[in-house]
């Protein structure tokens, strides 16, 4: 019963954004580096960079029936990679979905945690 609860409790918290996206990572060569939000890069964190969503947005992001919560720390992709991809996830938020020597995910589902 308190799994339940629990688990309607979290399904609560999300407000999907019917949105998919292309991910791709970024990873310790990037390690040390402030990001545009003031953080510390740390590519062992569940992080991301995006131009749509504000510092601090926690965004559950799904592929397959894999899942992760990441923070919006930084800005990225670099502008010139848009149209292919709109996250850049640090190293062990995209591994949480899929073997980084995939460099890219397509229809990765995006939710908003509010």
């Amino acid at each position: 019963m308190k799994t339940l609860a629990l688990a309607m409790i979290v399904i609560g918290t999300l407000a999907s954004t019917g949105r998919t996206v292309n991910v791709s990572w970024y990873g310790a060569d990037h390690d040390g580096r402030r990001t545009a939000s003031g953080s510390i890069f740390d590519h062992r964190k569940l992080t991301c960079a995006s131009w749509d969503y504000k510092f601090g947005t926690k965004l559950r992001l799904r592929h397959g029936p894999r899942w992760v919560v990441v923070e919006v720390t930084d800005r990225g992709p670099a502008k010139r990679l848009l149209k292919s991809r709109q996250l850049d996830l640090s190293r062990e938020a995209f591994s949480r979905l899929a073997d980084p020597d995939a460099g890219i995910l397509k229809n990765v589902k995006v939710e908003v945690m509010k």
